[in-house]
């Protein structure tokens, strides 16, 4: 049962914990015991136990587990369902499953960064944190890069391609670590009572959408409003503008890439939504107070 990656192409005996499949047998075996899984639903009916405690679901969900947790199949439709395996390793090379739940333990501003993203997999976790349910865009970006990875993963077809895999592990990370924040739990408590439904939807929307080009123009089409009120709801709720949260969003996964990646600073650009190199320089120096590579260099996991 093959759970790394094995380099066939421009790194010899290079080993890679991470991996994507489709098949639930490597769910079954002691071995997946000593990886992170994130097993993505398509859609269909689902009966399982997880640690002792049984669902049935249907529709599209995550499901995020750590190294203890127990899942039991009773019903799955294999063909609905993606796995994606890996150690916490392949997000910090100081990562295991000791420091990740160390709640004494010391981690550098870089780490507590990379930390972020592995929140849903702590044994302190709720479990309305491990189980999420996908709203339409998050299902299809997630099934999209998951997709993407595994191609990668096959192919090995460039020499960045440990890092580039890298990168789509932190963007499926960042999906489903604000799911948390922004759907319903399975208990079905509403968040975001004090908003107003619009300003949550809009902020579902840029948190999903970040990567592509959004305008105000848009945005009032998709939530079929008006401009004023779409501004002022916003605003209220937020303390900022539309492009100034949409700003600051793709400049924060754009930190994480640089820090994180050996991705081109002009991939990175694309990749966070921004279609201008200069314009991205600035707007990251103006946030961090350094160019993107300067922060590079600075901020660089080891």
């Amino acid at each position: 049962m093959m759970y790394d990656t094995v380099s066939f192409n421009y790194y010899k005996d290079f080993i890679f914990p991470l991996s994507v499949t489709d098949k639930l047998t490597i769910l079954k075996s002691d071995e997946a015991a000593e990886y992170y899984k994130i097993i993505y639903f398509k859609s269909g009916t689902y009966h399982f136990r997880i640690n002792g405690k049984e669902f049935v679901l249907t529709g599209c969900y995550a499901l995020c587990l750590n190294e203890l947790d127990l899942l039991e199949f009773c019903e799955i439709p294999e063909e609905e369902v993606l796995i994606l395996v890996f150690r916490p390793i392949v997000i910090n090379v100081k990562f295991n499953f000791i420091t990740i739940n160390d709640p004494n333990g010391v981690l550098s501003p870089t780490e507590l960064q990379d930390n972020f993203y592995l929140l849903q997999f702590k044994h302190s976790s709720e479990l309305n944190m491990k189980l999420l349910p996908l709203r339409t865009v998050d299902s299809t970006i997630i099934e999209h890069k998951m997709q993407q990875l595994k191609d990668l993963l096959t192919k090995q077809d460039n020499v960045s391609w440990p890092c580039r895999s890298r990168s789509y592990l932190f963007e499926i990370l960042f999906s489903l670590a604000r799911q948390e924040e922004n759907e319903e739990p399975i208990s079905s408590i509403q968040y975001y009572n004090d908003f107003s439904r619009l300003a949550v939807d809009v902020i579902y929307y840029l948190q999903s959408c970040y990567n592509q080009k959004i305008t105000i123009d848009k945005l009032v089409e998709e939530f079929h409003t008006n401009r004023t009120t779409l501004l002022i709801d916003f605003k209220k709720y937020t303390g900022q503008s539309v492009n100034r949260y949409l700003n600051q969003l793709r400049l924060n996964m754009a930190s994480t890439l640089l820090r994180d990646t050996e991705l081109p600073v002009e991939e990175i650009c694309d990749r966070t939504g921004f279609s201008d190199i200069s314009y991205f320089s600035k707007a990251f120096k103006k946030r961090v107070s350094y160019t993107p590579s300067e922060y590079r260099k600075i901020n660089k996991c080891t």
